[in-house]
């Protein structure tokens, strides 16, 4: 029985394959072997190796873990991986190659121990030709072979990019393809592209031109006849013309051909409400035979666009305000190396958003990104990853232009992609900033890089617009002249957060647009958000939801009022990696208007009120799943706090537990409830008032705290020392709430002082901007009272655990982190090792407490303690000043007895 299943699978794969005709192309992704190991100089060293090596599938990186741990640094180097590949004998009459969508950063390719090729660029795609280095066995039905792929994403000054705010990751992190051709096919050998690329040099409603440049290559060792049959099909497959060509190919190159097709009579325009896919089906026949040899399927959309100073852009003559987000290709926890089933659906969240513009930053990104903007009607721009700083150098000027290149090759007949971008804020961080003849040489080159790159994109298309995004330092950028290269000039804007208030942006553009004369895009912009940090008092930099929505509805309402403004882009669509970073959550941007495994934030939903079409109401805080709030008054049991409802509708009806708490105006998006919630869990239903059926739902459950400790709540009190924000520790689900001075008969601090870093025109208003070690929950240890004298809680008797927490977060000098956008003087005070004692109601639970002596700087201490209190007298935790100032970070107390 075994040999008969053998026998008919045998059949089956060889019946297969021996009806290929015109192409192959599957993924060979799974089971390859891997090293990562600096220290492998060559190819035989790793085979001595390879007993070492572990078996992985692709998408795979190496650098999911050491990004996210607690040490400096990430793995950049090398890793080596290879793989047996079995493929039919017969494939020795046709062409094999392999197909790489994307390796990190520089790849050598060897096929049967010899290198076949090598690339450099991490974003972009590369072909490698295989068949001569396989040796085909006639004798048998299937012939294997061994590919070896060396992947190195090295710090190196000739790889763009050389740094930038987010992780390098290194790896084969993209879909590995085994391609099968006829010695006469659609060239794709070059950059990757599939050998067709169509223009429409002229489209109206009335008529749309299509024109063809095709690229195909003749591997025969002879000149070749044959025959292009192209065919162009209709939003709904309808055939809408056919044309036949006749070809004399020569030997042994690629032969290059222009054709100009019948125009397509009223087309059915592609726009972002109705985006109208056509599609153009190029075959090769041979001649003589008619054996068809190859094909290539590509989109095909119609419309036309313009960019205008003063009036903005215009698609299809008609004015269109471009709104959206950039993206970064990383989730949680796989980082880079992810599945096509992600592109997907973030595409279509930001969609879901009411996104009709999409920046794909800071590098090409995996084709289904594209591929559905192209279907769902979002416009795009693509850049190279020209990023921060510049190498002067040959080498790093060839590398360049390759990968924008290769950029515009394989991405060039998509409908949806509007602009060419390259160099994002390239003048931010001069290398030679205090030598100004230095400084003028660097700018003069980069100026000429830019050029050359301008110049080659212009040549390669014509039909689009081109772009360099810029920091928001016009004058830097405008006297180095490098606002004079593009056609348009995007700037990256932050008021309101890296410094100053968000109400200094209209000022800002104004600057701008006086200066640089070209269509503008804001092309980032945006504030950070941790999820778990709310308050009542939203401020610059508190990293709350809040002050997210507060900045997002500024600057969201200005763009929409001044037309001038073509588009602007969110930065981020999702919070991203960046091993360097230091915010709320370590070594994550927390930009994103959805998390990093794209759950979506407060502002999201402010989002989808401004720019849906359709109703659409939402309850804010749904990731605020528990919190903790005192009480109104005493004995009241009722915590009254602001829940905000988004909306794009009049009014909002909110209902609590069942009772109506009323009608509400919408305000600009917002419409804001201050309920009455009661201790445990309360249902919420937003609901429209106007007959459309139109509801949202959120349980929110609230530890209501008595103002008078007489009744100690069973859930305890957690409190966020020296802070204004609420807390919520989203894996254990924990709130906690800001801090408070004590009142008689509650509880709060006694003396002390909330911790600002010393650090003159600090981003943030309080608290140290360091990570900390020992914890994932940061915040609760990036802010402290210091000074502080007592803790105080009036409870009654009984047995009480009482847990401390501290960091030192004085412990060294602090650094100006390269994406910063302020300059920052620095005070640095001399350090001394605070010490202090901690005595709980007469009991010195902790002597001579000397943070950075026993546990070192920003390091999360736990310290946990049990107290009798007898009936009549509070409980009190005293500090006890020896050297410098006592702190405290975080306190929780829990009844036991």
């Amino acid at each position: 029985m075994q040999n008969r299943l053998l026998f008919i699978t045998t059949f089956l794969i060889i019946t297969f394959y021996s009806q290929v005709n015109a192409q192959l192309k599957y993924t060979i992704n799974e089971s390859w072997h891997f090293v990562k190991d600096n220290s492998i100089q060559d190819i035989n060293q790793f085979n001595s190796q390879k007993d070492k090596a572990e078996l992985v599938d692709i998408p795979h990186t190496w650098n999911v873990e050491d990004v996210t741990d607690e040490e400096e640094g990430f793995y950049r180097g090398a890793g080596w991986y290879t793989k047996e590949v079995r493929i039919p004998t017969s494939f020795s009459e046709k062409e094999v190659f392999l197909f790489f969508e994307g390796v990190a950063t520089a790849a050598e390719v060897y096929v049967n121990n010899k290198l076949a090729s090598t690339h450099i660029g991490g974003f972009t795609r590369f072909v490698v030709p295989v068949s001569d280095y396989i040796k085909f066995d006639k004798a048998t039905e299937f012939t294997t072979f061994n590919v070896t792929v060396k992947a190195d994403n090295s710090d190196n000054e000739d790889w763009p990019a050389l740094h930038a705010d987010f992780t390098f990751f290194g790896g084969m992190y993209r879909d590995v393809n085994l391609v099968v051709r006829e010695k006469v096919h659609f060239n794709i050998e070059e950059d990757a592209a599939n050998g067709v690329f169509i223009t429409t040099p002229k489209v109206s409603a009335e008529s749309g031109d299509i024109n063809l440049k095709v690229k195909i290559q003749n591997d025969e060792t002879s000149a070749k006849k044959v025959k292009l049959v192209t065919k162009i099909y209709g939003p709904n497959q309808e055939l809408v013309q056919e044309k036949t060509a006749s070809l004399k190919l020569k030997a042994g190159i690629s032969n290059e051909f222009n054709l100009e097709l019948k125009p397509v009579s009223n087309p059915q325009l592609w726009s972002t409400d109705s985006p109208n896919l056509y599609k153009v089906v190029c075959e090769i026949y041979d001649a003589k035979t008619n054996q068809k040899l190859d094909e290539s399927a590509n989109p095909l959309g119609f419309r036309w666009f313009k960019f205008d100073v003063d009036k903005g852009f215009f698609l299809n003559g008609e004015y269109l305000k471009l709104i959206g987000t950039n993206r970064h290709q990383d989730y949680k926890d796989i980082s880079n190396a992810v599945p096509d089933h992600i592109h997907v659906e973030d595409v279509l969240l930001m969609k879901a958003m009411g996104s009709n513009f999409l920046r794909i930053a800071h590098y090409p990104q995996d084709p289904a990104i594209l591929e559905l903007c192209d279907r769902l009607g979002i416009i795009t721009t693509v850049e190279t990853p020209i990023i921060d700083t510049v190498t002067e150098s040959e080498g790093f000027t060839k590398n360049c232009l390759s990968a924008q290149l290769e950029m515009i090759r394989q991405n060039y007949n998509h409908p949806s992609l509007v602009i060419w971008a390259y160099m994002n804020e390239i003048i931010l961080h001069p290398k030679f900033k205090n030598d100004k003849e230095r400084y003028k040489i660097y700018t003069d080159y980069i100026v000429e890089l830019a050029q050359k790159i301008e110049d080659l994109t212009r040549a390669e298309d014509p039909y689009r617009y081109t772009m360099i995004p810029n920091h928001n330092s016009v004058e830097r950028y405008s006297e180095a002249g490098l606002t004079d290269v593009p056609m348009i000039v995007g700037w990256n804007i932050y008021n309101g957060w890296y410094g100053g208030s968000y109400t200094l942006l209209p000022e800002r553009i104004e600057a701008m647009r006086a200066k640089v004369k070209k269509p503008m895009i804001i092309t980032e912009y945006g504030a950070g958000v941790d999820p778990r940090l709310h308050t009542l008092y939203p401020t610059r930099f508190d990293f709350t939801q809040e002050y997210g929505v507060e900045y997002h509805k500024y600057y969201l309402e200005y763009f929409a009022k001044n037309d001038f403004i073509a588009g602007a882009n969110v930065w981020n669509y999702a919070d991203f990696n960046s091993e360097g970073r230091i915010d709320a959550v370590q070594s994550i941007n927390n930009k994103g208007l959805v998390t990093l495994d794209r759950t979506p934030k407060d502002v999201f939903y402010f989002y989808q009120a401004s720019l849906l079409k359709e109703p659409f109401l939402a309850i804010a805080t749904k990731t605020w799943g528990q919190r903790t709030y005192v009480e109104d008054k005493d004995g009241s049991g009722i915590s009254t706090m602001p829940v905000q409802i988004f909306s794009n509708q009049n009014e909002i009806e909110l209902v609590l537990n069942g009772k109506s708490l009323g009608v509400k105006k919408v305000v600009d998006k917002i419409a804001v409830f201050e309920v009455p919630f009661v201790d445990g869990t309360n249902q919420l239903v937003a609901k429209s008032t106007n007959g459309i059926y139109l509801e949202d739902f959120s349980a929110i459950r609230i530890n209501v705290l008595p103002i008078s400790l007489k009744n100690f709540p069973a859930s305890g009190i957690s409190i966020n020392v020296g802070d204004q924000r609420f807390f919520y520790d989203d894996q254990i689900k924990q709130a906690w709430m800001f801090d408070r001075a004590y009142t008689e008969g509650g509880w709060g601090h006694i003396g002390g002082e909330p911790y600002v870093r010393p650090v003159k025109n600090a981003q943030q208003p309080y608290g140290a901007k360091k990570t900390i070690k020992g914890t994932k929950n940061d915040p609760l240890y990036q802010t402290q009272l210091k000074g502080i004298e007592q803790y105080r809680f009036d409870v009654p008797a009984g047995v009480y655990e009482v847990k401390l927490h501290f960091a030192e977060l004085e412990g060294t000098k602090a650094k100006h982190l390269p994406y910063d956008l302020t300059e920052e003087t620095l005070e640095v005070a001399k350090i001394t090792n605070r010490t202090f004692s901690v005595i709980i109601n007469g009991n010195k639970v902790l002597d001579k407490m000397d943070i950075l002596g026993q546990y070192g700087e920003y390091r999360a201490v736990k310290i946990k303690s049990e107290v009798s209190v007898k009936d009549g007298e509070p409980l009190i935790v005293d500090f006890k000043k020896i050297v410098g100032e006592p702190v405290l970070n975080a306190i929780e107390i829990y009844k036991k007895l």
